[in-house]
């Protein structure tokens, strides 16, 4: 099982060495509401937030329960990744069965975002934020 640091809001997260949000943003969003919420995003007292490559996405897949794994939090099982597939679609992973899928970026269906950063380009692998949340 993987090392974390939580908070209620924020994760840091050893298997994938990144900060991620514990919960999703909570709502239907289509890609582009979910890139710029990413880019508006100030959680834990940091501002550099971003969209999870489908592979970090996976990464956060417990095979074993069919969900994403603990502590993390999702009000929907499909959540979108950064990767763009052609001009207007882009990727998710749905966690209930582990399968990435490609939709038109302008779809909201179900589809949720969570949100991640880099601590390690940002600064150290355990930097603390700003409100000490963490």
């Amino acid at each position: 099982m993987p090392q974390s640091k939580s908070s209620s809001e924020i994760i840091l997260d050893s298997q994938t060495r990144l900060m991620w949000s514990r919960k999703d943003n909570g709502k239907r969003l289509n890609w582009c509401e979910a890139l710029q919420s990413s880019k508006e995003l100030d959680l834990g007292g940091y501002r550099d937030w971003r969209l999870p490559s489908l592979k970090e996405l996976q990464q956060l897949w417990d095979q074993d329960n069919r969900c994403i794994r603990k502590p993390f939090e999702l009000t929907g099982a499909w959540v979108w990744s950064s990767n763009r597939n052609e001009s207007d679609y882009a990727w998710c992973f749905y966690y209930v069965i582990g399968i990435q899928v490609v939709y038109p970026i302008g779809v909201s269906y179900d589809l949720r975002a969570l949100f991640v950063r880099d601590v390690e380009r940002a600064g150290s692998w355990l930097s603390q934020p700003t409100d000490s949340t963490a």
